[in-house]
Parts: C-alpha cells; sequence; structure tokens
C-alpha cells in the first residue's frame, strides 16, 4: 500500500533571524570627567557592593545612578553608588526606564 503525502495545513513562517542594532552608550561615559567621578565613587565605598542583596559578596567594579540620568539624576559623587557586575544586571532599568529590582542603598 502506497501512502499519500498530505500537503501542510499550516502556512510555512519565515524563521530569519532579526538582527537588533548594538546599544549606543552616551559618549559621557568614555570621558575623563566621568571615568574620574567612577573611580572617586568605588574608593568612597571602598569596592564593596552597596545593594542590599543577600549574600553578595562580589567585588564592585560599577558606579550606578542612583536616580537614572534618564529620570533626572544628575553625575555627582551623591547620587552614584558602587555595585557589583550581578546586582547591577538584577536592578538594571527595564525598557520604560523603571527599576526592576527594589534595591536600596
Amino acid at each position: 500500500m502506497k501512502l499519500k503525502s498530505l500537503s501542510p495545513m499550516v502556512p510555512r513562517v519565515s524563521t530569519a533571524v532579526v538582527t537588533v542594532p548594538p546599544k549606543q552608550a552616551d559618549s559621557f561615559y568614555g570621558s575623563a570627567e566621568w571615568q574620574a567621578l567612577r573611580i572617586a565613587c568605588l574608593k568612597r565605598d571602598r569596592f564593596v557592593c552597596q545593594i542590599a542583596m543577600p549574600g553578595c559578596t562580589h567585588k564592585a567594579t560599577i558606579a550606578d545612578h542612583i536616580v537614572s540620568r534618564r529620570n533626572g539624576g544628575a553625575d555627582t559623587l551623591a547620587n552614584l553608588r558602587a555595585v557589583c557586575r550581578q546586582c547591577d544586571n538584577r536592578v538594571k532599568e527595564d525598557h520604560l526606564g523603571q527599576r526592576r529590582g527594589k534595591a536600596t542603598r
């Protein structure tokens, strides 16, 4: 007995990969002014992560704005805190500019 092949009932869908353009960083973050401010923040906080996440023991390497620049936060030492990469990724802003995590200073 010969079997017939039935045509698919579901239309074929394109499986093309969509390329997303890379994120453009603010040029300020490459400036000498920012680098000096970043180092001052990290030294002030002794390279200890300032986010109150239980069990965090990683070295802080990022100067994070407490009030984001997008929301009017200043580029001042008073508006910066030292954080580790892992905690920074947990509390980063979503596409609406809102913090994902509820981290405190």
